[in-house]
């Protein structure tokens, strides 16, 4: 449905307007506003924060994303690092009951100066199926992120590694510079290319560290299979990528901490000092 809106511009810009109005591609000024303001909002950077399953850390009924450290919630300074890298459209996915604990806190995402979206996913199976649910709401470039994590990672930086590489998705990969984490993912990285990704069942020693942190362009939904059925990020989209040569390597030194427990909400707390 068309809306009328009436505005006020500079006539330079107003000039340069009318020089696009050629009758062919456009064939009015508002037709070529309307182009231009949906190209802009497009090339938005779109987060989606996964928050599905049982977001609550063991042993408690404390939502993940609710945890504070410090004076901030989790998911509060989540939105604001988003926030600070660019990214102005942004879907959270989740149990119903956990969204209604977040609105209050997030709400529509104005006061942080972006517009956040809300998706239950009571009723999908598997966070790939969870990222198929907003295909129909982003562009190109996206970043996927779990909502109970910590990270030091240059969003900024990603992203352009990403663009550079002309990549269909880029994984984030923490290289640990000491001794060795336990990990369940097993990957192997060849320059900067993914050539095979795996999910065991026994954690392992590894001074890679896969995150859950994506950033993905639009082709990577023809590695979820329609219809209802169980299809997972890491044990079944990522090993297809990497087969086929379509996942990168971000890595960079620094933290990712999952936070899963209450010992993870100390390490957190110390890491946010």
């Amino acid at each position: 449905m068309k809306s009328r809106a009436s505005f006020t511009i500079e006539s330079d810009v107003l000039a340069r307007l009318d020089s696009i109005v050629d009758n062919i591609y456009y064939k009015s000024k508002s037709e070529a506003v309307e182009d231009i303001l949906r190209k802009f909002f497009e090339r938005q950077h779109t987060a989606i924060i996964l928050c599905g399953g049982d977001f609550t850390i063991q042993g408690t009924d404390t939502y993940r994303p609710l945890v504070k450290l410090g004076d901030l919630t989790l998911i509060e300074r989540t939105i604001s690092n988003l926030r600070a890298n660019n990214f102005r459209n942004v879907f959270i996915s989740g149990r119903t009951d956990l969204l209604k604990r977040i609105f209050p806190v997030i709400k529509n995402g104005e006061g942080y100066g972006i517009d956040v979206k809300y998706l239950d996913d009571n009723n999908l199976k598997g966070s790939a199926k969870a990222l198929e649910r907003v295909s129909k709401y982003v562009g190109s470039t996206t970043l996927f992120l779990p909502g109970d994590a910590i990270f030091d990672i240059d969003l900024k930086d990603m992203i352009k590694y990403h663009v550079s590489n002309n990549s269909q998705a880029s994984i984030a990969i923490s290289v640990s510079g000491s001794s060795p984490e336990l990990v369940t993912d097993k990957l192997v990285l060849k320059g900067n290319k993914v050539f095979s990704y795996e999910r065991l069942k026994s954690p392992f020693l590894s001074k890679l560290v896969p995150t859950t942190l994506l950033v993905f362009e639009r082709e990577v939904y023809k590695y979820i299979p329609p219809g209802d059925m169980e299809w997972d990020i890491r044990q079944d989209m990522l090993p297809l990528m990497a087969k086929e040569g379509n996942l990168y390597g971000y890595t960079y030194n620094g933290f990712w901490l999952r936070i899963k427990t209450k010992q993870d909400i100390e390490r957190a707390k110390k890491l946010v000092k």
